[in-house]
């Protein structure tokens, strides 16, 4: 290649990237088409007092990230989430070694090592300033907050819809809050997805909960029920599922794809809101009995007045 060629493209190159920051950052308008990416790693301690929830969500075409990071500590909630971040140009694809969710204007980085179909791990480190609330409200607060996790996953999920990869594993945490520090290991749930569909577009209820030998991942919107149902290392595709009300205790169902049916008990131990667009979604921490089976995990509802539930 002529050097000429190969230098004005890197000067080019630092000019659009140069550019691209002094912008800040962009805003993502609800119901619009643009390439989207999304990593989340979750997990609660058996007794749900203790744990982590850390999402990023790029927007590359757009110039924006989404961070949320909430931590349960002691039974009390820290919360950070924050929506004007900047944003790479760079995509992440399921197919790559490397998955590149790092937001360095938030001070997190994570990153998945490995494809999605042979995913080796997930590393996490977030140094963020958070508060003690469950409220649906950007920005920082005067609480400092580190997460360092790493996660290995034991298997992939079947039944997820297109571009979305699930995932329970076994995690190692460490985690501060102020000056109070714990280490936390078990069993975590971990998800990516990739899309160019509107984000947030209709009204949704996600249930994700876990144990040491079983799993239950389940959605309900208003065209379709999916998810995965796996227990002593026997997996069945969620068919149906028709949670309750949002409340306290709630209940569900799932059909399987054997014909079996599931009934669930999920009961809110946390809560706590994230601002979407001009609204909130409203996630839950359950202890929850599926099946028989005792689980710990998350039932959240997107848009639940519009929702429709059995």
């Amino acid at each position: 290649m002529d050097r000429r060629v190969l230098m004005g493209g890197i000067v080019a190159s630092s000019a659009f990237s140069a550019a691209r920051a002094m912008q800040g950052y962009g805003i993502v308008a609800p119901g619009v088409d643009s390439w989207s990416e999304s990593l989340m790693l979750l997990h609660f301690d058996p007794e749900v007092r203790n744990g982590v929830s850390v999402r990023v969500s790029r927007y590359p075409d757009l110039n924006c990230s989404w961070v949320w990071c909430h931590v349960l500590l002691e039974g009390k909630m820290y919360a950070y989430t924050e929506r004007r971040l900047p944003c790479s140009s760079i995509r992440n694809l399921g197919t790559a070694a490397v998955g590149d969710y790092d937001s360095a204007a938030a001070r997190v980085a994570f990153t998945r090592s490995g494809s999605v179909d042979q995913m080796q791990d997930i590393r996490l480190s977030a140094k963020v300033l958070g508060r003690q609330s469950s409220e649906g409200r950007d920005g920082p607060g005067d609480i400092p907050i580190a997460v360092h996790a790493l996660f290995r996953p034991e298997k992939l999920k079947a039944n997820p819809p297109p571009g979305r990869s699930e995932w329970t594993g076994h995690a190692e945490i460490d985690l501060v809050v102020g000056k109070r520090r714990i280490n936390l290991k078990g069993v975590a749930k971990a998800h990516e997805q990739t899309q160019t569909a509107p984000r947030f577009d209709m009204p949704f209820t996600y249930a994700m909960m876990w144990s040491p030998t079983a799993s239950f991942i389940a959605t309900s919107t208003s065209k379709k029920r999916y998810g995965n149902f796996e227990a002593d290392g026997t997996a069945h595709a969620v068919t149906d599922f028709q949670p309750s009300h949002p409340d306290r205790k709630r209940q569900f169902t799932a059909l399987l794809d054997d014909g079996q049916r599931l009934q669930g008990l999920a009961s809110r131990v946390a809560a706590y809101d994230v601002p979407v667009f001009d609204r909130v979604w409203n996630g839950n921490i359950v202890r929850a009995d599926v099946g028989g089976r005792p689980m710990v995990g998350m039932l959240n509802d997107w848009r639940p007045q519009d929702q429709v539930f059995e």
